[in-house]
């Protein structure tokens, strides 16, 4: 079971406690928040050529907040923070995120 990090961040929903610390370095590869994300459902698409191109103004204009660029760009499989206008974004809801991000934190994977 995992639980969650103990660990300082101005962040509520911060990797960073989802990553353990092995030996000298974050286990990135096994964060159970990384590899859940993939799993939430589509809410909606976002098409690149209808808005903007930067991802952190697509996270502002979809949730509020640019916070979430990184964790859009990893649930598209994306890398790029500019954005190509042929791209189409899958984007997830927020509800479906906190859910995932608390029954990860209380134990429930």
């Amino acid at each position: 079971m995992f639980t969650i990090r103990d660990y300082l961040s101005d962040e509520t929903y911060d990797l960073g406690k989802f990553m353990n610390f092995k030996i000298d370095a974050y286990d990135v590869i096994n964060s159970p928040l990384l590899n859940k994300i993939g799993t939430l459902p589509v809410a909606r698409y976002y098409s690149v050529a209808d808005g903007y191109k930067d991802i952190d103004r697509i996270s502002i204009d979809t949730y509020g907040d640019a916070f979430f660029s990184f964790y859009i760009l990893y649930y598209n499989n994306l890398q790029d923070e500019k954005l190509d206008e042929s791209i189409t974004l899958k984007l997830f809801s927020l509800d479906d995120f906190y859910s995932m991000y608390y029954d990860l934190a209380n134990g429930i994977v």
